[in-house]
């Protein structure tokens, strides 16, 4: 599963309101279950994986969508097998990191967070500074910036720093996506962030206005501008 797939899972699951439960997770091994194409020997290895995951309280839609991943590249069973241990491993990570009554949603953008880059301390890190808020959004945008190549010390800071100012969820993943997409266009990613922070909090002078955070910004001259353009999509 990619990364901006991983994201957009748990920012559904999180908008939702949802949690990981147990029969709902047995349902989707079971029933919706994996690709029936797969071999019958992958199969038993992957069905013991999401089952061992299920039994340790982890969300096993990721997983399996991640086996649903594997077979629409054609990977070989065995890289399936290896990515969806490696994201289990992730997740029972993030829920070390974010703690046992993490929401289904957290967990997946931890791991997210993880794959990007970034490490515990980092998730530990932002919970801190989310106090009871729901941290899906505030690790989504955590994973933007660690995967433009930020260091994820740099990016916990600046996700914290917007944590501390009680930014929207909303606007901490329209930051996320923003930074990735100017650092795309070849803007680097500290200038990026200095722009997008100020024009949240200009935004949040000026009554709530969001509009340029969503704009690839043009820094070919001294004072940089925004062009209305679609962010730029990693392959």
């Amino acid at each position: 599963m990619t990364r901006r797939a991983l994201l957009a899972l748990a920012l559904s699951t999180a908008l939702a309101g949802g949690r990981s439960h147990p029969a709902a997770a047995q349902q989707v091994v079971f029933a919706a279950g994996l690709p029936t194409e797969i071999d019958s020997a992958t199969q038993a290895a992957l069905t013991r994986e999401l089952e061992q995951a299920r039994l340790r309280g982890l969300p096993v839609e990721p997983l399996v969508a991640k086996v649903r991943e594997g077979r629409i590249k054609r990977a070989a069973p065995s890289r399936i097998r290896s990515a969806v241990a490696a994201l289990a491993v992730r997740l029972d990570s993030a829920r070390a990191a974010l703690g046992v009554a993490s929401s289904a949603a957290e967990l997946v953008a931890g791991a997210d967070a993880l794959g990007a880059g970034a490490n515990a301390e980092a998730l530990r890190a932002v919970r801190a500074a989310s106090g009871a808020r729901d941290v899906a959004a505030p690790l989504g945008a955590l994973a933007q910036l660690v995967a433009t190549g930020m260091p994820a010390r740099r990016a916990t800071q600046l996700v914290v720093e917007l944590l501390r100012h009680a930014t929207a969820p909303d606007q901490l993943l329209a930051f996320g996506v923003a930074v990735e997409a100017d650092v795309g266009a070849g803007v680097p990613a500290e200038e990026s962030a200095r722009f997008r922070l100020r024009a949240i909090e200009e935004a949040r002078l000026l009554g709530g206005d969001k509009a340029t955070l969503g704009a690839t910004v043009d820094f070919s001259n001294t004072l940089p501008t925004v062009q209305n353009a679609r962010p730029r999509r990693k392959p």
